[in-house]
């Protein structure tokens, strides 16, 4: 774990001049003669999220030949419509912890955190328009279209007990991999890598992607307070069936799956019901299996590496790809 927290920290040291020209950038596309917009965009954009989508795309940019100033550009848009879905997120599912903070919806209110959602996308969408590239304009038009499915298809899906692993791993890559492979194949574009190539990085995105989902399913299990910025068992308490639960259920007893279910069509539950559904998927596998599923997401990522020649980014991009499946937060 020791081995994999310093290399991590050596890809962000490798990465620290590129991303501080993001993190300038990223405040001064936030100007607006709408004094509350720069505000709220503010309030998300610089709440300590971790930058893993602009350095995806940074490192494989980078990797593939390209270290040019689009690519501090496509890295403000991909963080933009990030924090677009974050604030839309809140607003759905009544978030009230961001990061550690008061979340948007909380501080500003849900109709605000709506528009400065939507500010984001535009400014996004104006950014890209400006850059003037056809194909990356195509694949973050793709990526919003896949997002906002991946909303609807958490509301249709995330209380349903039923659901299956496939299933779920399908709204996984719209809600939370579909950017991230945004992210990786922009990168690929800017270096102008051939569609064969452009295809891999996609596939390398959409894997990682998947498997920093999962780790999240399992961290809402085991984290603290402190290292994930919201109150552990957040998705137990919101109703939410993720891939612990899913397995937990097909792998539990008769009498778990009767209780289980009992609770979850209360839809409130009470402090006693969450700890019982947590021990439940404990008992019955459901964290383990969820981490050898992210570990073999992340394996599957890193296949697709092997395509780029040899060069610190690339061994950057297999350090963050380790990093998801040790990481505690």
């Amino acid at each position: 774990m020791k081995g994999r927290g310093t290399e991590i920290d050596g890809v962000f040291r490798y990465l620290k001049s590129d991303l501080r020209r993001v993190e300038k950038a990223l405040v001064a596309q936030l100007k607006s003669p709408v004094p509350l917009i720069p505000v709220v965009g503010k309030h998300i954009t610089l709440s300590g999220g971790k930058r893993f989508r602009p350095a995806v795309l940074l490192l494989v940019a980078e990797a593939c030949g390209y270290t040019g100033p689009r690519r501090i550009v496509m890295s403000v848009v991909t963080e933009y419509m990030h924090n677009a879905t974050l604030l839309h997120d809140d607003v759905v599912d009544g978030g009230v912890l961001r990061r550690g903070k008061p979340a948007a919806n909380v501080v500003y209110g849900n109709s605000v955190s709506i528009l400065v959602g939507d500010f984001l996308f535009a400014r996004a969408s104006q950014l890209m328009t400006e850059d003037g590239d056809l194909d990356v304009l195509g694949i973050y038009a793709r990526t919003l279209v896949s997002l906002s499915e991946g909303e609807v298809l958490q509301l249709m899906k995330s209380a349903d007990r039923g659901i299956s692993e496939n299933d779920y791993l399908r709204v996984v890559f719209h809600k939370t991999a579909s950017l991230i492979a945004a992210a990786s194949e922009t990168g690929a574009v800017l270096a102008g890598a051939d569609s064969s190539l452009r295809k891999r990085m996609f596939e390398y995105g959409k894997a990682v992607g998947i498997a920093f989902q999962l780790v999240d399913d399992v961290l809402d299990y085991t984290g603290s307070e402190k290292d994930l910025g919201k109150r552990p068992l957040q998705d137990l308490r919101e109703g939410k069936i993720t891939l612990p639960l899913i397995h937990a259920l097909r792998e539990a007893g008769d009498g778990d799956r009767r209780k289980t279910g009992e609770i979850l069509d209360r839809r409130r539950f009470s402090v006693r019901e969450i700890s019982f559904l947590a021990k439940m998927v404990a008992r019955n596998g459901g964290l383990e299996y969820t981490k050898r599923r992210a570990r073999s997401f992340v394996d599957r990522g890193k296949r697709h590496l092997a395509s780029l020649p040899s060069s610190p980014a690339r061994d950057g991009l297999a350090s963050l790809s380790d990093y998801i499946v040790s990481r505690t937060h």
